[in-house]
């Protein structure tokens, strides 16, 4: 009697645990955010995915690589992702012409690029009738292009502009004479300056602040996800935070979704943005208010239009009132 009294408790035990971790996995929900390449800017969502910050939150969160913010925004509204990152041109364009789409955060409001060329270009004005690849029109490399343009007193016309893919393809174009410049960030901003091209001027230095990597839902999402979008953004942050200050331990995962083996460059890319990364995670509202005025410049839909209409800071203002960024040391 006593063996099968043990044995009944044994199995009530186990069922229990069973219960419990289906509850939980009930619990754990299942979504999925893009990021937009292998450059350290791009690193927030990475770090909340590798060293299971979502999880810590209730989230499984399936990350996958959609390059260019044109298209992270399509696949947003056409409901193939939940969070989409990327430059804030991409939700400025959708909502300027009617789309539900709203900017929650931002992990990096300034430039990240520079011009890597040929070494034959000594100055701007050598790059007349030369090939320039970015990675699309509308995103942030065509935004960076034309401004850095605008300051040297040349226009696109100027130009061969080619659009190239993602950086490592960008690159490889460069170092295979397909192009005589390219905007690259680091890592491979490094990798190209090893191969022997040269930085004819760095987007970093600017003073402009342009929010560069964005986090955003649909408005409807916020809306009747509220809890969820949260929870996200909290690791969003959590992410930027290790990303600051455990260097080691970022590094790991730096190098293994850029796929580098040489800790060096590693190490540069890292030191390069660590830094720059922004805590809280607001977006820069002056970069927003620039962005739009320049576009208004070239495109009616954005006359007239207020940065306030694009962002909402709300889950950014309630996380902060919790006293979430002054654990992690940010405010």
């Amino acid at each position: 009697m006593k063996l099968i009294k043990t044995w009944v408790l044994a199995w009530l035990g186990l069922f229990a645990s069973l219960l419990d971790l289906s509850l939980a996995a009930e619990r754990t929900e299942k979504l999925i955010a893009d990021y937009g390449g292998h450059a350290g800017f791009q690193s927030a969502v990475w770090v909340a995915k590798d060293l299971k910050i979502f999880e810590k939150h209730g989230l499984d969160i399936e990350v996958i690589m959609i390059t260019g913010s044109a298209r992270s925004v399509a696949a947003l509204m056409g409901g193939s992702t939940h969070f989409a990152t990327g430059s804030v041109t991409g939700p400025l364009a959708a909502g300027a012409k009617g789309l539900d789409i709203k900017v929650l955060a931002a992990s990096y409001n300034k430039f990240p690029y520079a011009f890597v060329v040929k070494p034959d270009i000594r100055t701007p004005k050598d790059l007349r009738g030369r090939k320039v690849n970015i990675l699309n029109f509308g995103g942030s490399n065509d935004l960076a292009l034309q401004l850095a343009l605008k300051e040297w007193g040349m226009k696109l016309a100027d130009l061969q502009v080619i659009i190239g893919g993602d950086a490592p393809t960008r690159m490889g174009g460069l170092i295979a004479g397909r192009s005589d410049a390219v905007i690259l960030s680091p890592p491979h901003l490094n990798i190209a300056v090893k191969a022997g091209f040269r930085i004819l001027a760095d987007m970093g230095e600017m003073s402009t602040n342009f929010p560069q990597s964005t986090l955003n839902v649909k408005g409807s999402f916020l809306r009747d996800n509220r809890d969820t979008v949260k929870r996200f953004t909290r690791a969003y942050a959590e992410a930027i935070h290790v990303i600051k200050t455990q260097r080691e331990r970022t590094m790991k995962v730096f190098a293994n979704r850029m796929r580098i083996e040489d800790m060096e460059t590693v190490r540069a890319t890292y030191d390069y943005f660590a830094p720059r990364f922004s805590m809280p995670p607001r977006v820069n509202m002056a970069g927003t208010r620039d962005t739009l005025a320049f576009y208004a410049e070239q495109n009616a839909d954005f006359k007239g239009r207020k940065a306030e209409e694009f962002i909402d800071h709300s889950v950014i203002d309630e996380l902060e009132k919790e006293g979430i960024f002054k654990k992690l040391g940010g405010s």
